[in-house]
């Protein structure tokens, strides 16, 4: 049985292979979506939120040029609403919410040139506040770890997704 369920995903494999399909972070040639990756440079925001995503940018891209052709440009908005609120008007839970915009640029070009790419991404999570202080705020700092993460890896989809060679070349 178990070797029937390894041929069965070895033909799987050959069969992606001969129709064309590139793996998204690697390929061997260094002509596909995984080489537009290690071309960007990302510029870093400022605050917590700027820091984490940019070390989860660095994370996934793994820039591999000093001087990368392109780079990623974000801006971050982070909105706070009160989501559950007792009866003597003490907040316990609250919503997260991360808007991110982003554009791809071309290295040296001035910041009115249309970008390659640009787009929105949002991430919504919620944390409870303790009566503990610092328990809400390890809570909040959690929160905006996981969520610069999802930020970072719906980002860098839309970058492979979009990815066209003519960005590097």
């Amino acid at each position: 049985m178990l070797l029937s369920d390894r041929r069965t995903a070895l033909l799987g494999l050959l069969a992606l292979g001969g129709c064309g399909f590139k793996p998204l972070y690697g390929g061997g040639t260094g002509s596909g979506p995984g080489s537009l990756l290690r071309a960007v440079k990302v510029e870093s925001e400022r605050g917590e939120l700027g820091f984490r995503l940019h070390e989860a940018f660095v994370e996934r891209l793994r820039p591999a040029q000093p001087g990368a052709p392109l780079y990623l440009i974000t801006k971050t908005s982070i909105f706070r609403d009160d989501l559950a609120i007792e009866e003597d008007d003490q907040v316990t839970r609250y919503n997260l919410r991360v808007i991110t915009k982003y554009a791809l640029r071309r290295a040296g070009d001035a910041s009115t040139a249309t970008p390659l790419l640009e787009g929105e991404a949002r991430s919504i999570a919620a944390y409870n506040a303790t009566p503990s202080q610092y328990a809400t705020l390890v809570a909040e700092r959690q929160l905006l770890r996981r969520t610069s993460q999802e930020i970072a890896d719906k980002i860098v989809k839309r970058l492979a997704a979009a990815y066209d060679p003519a960005w590097i070349g």
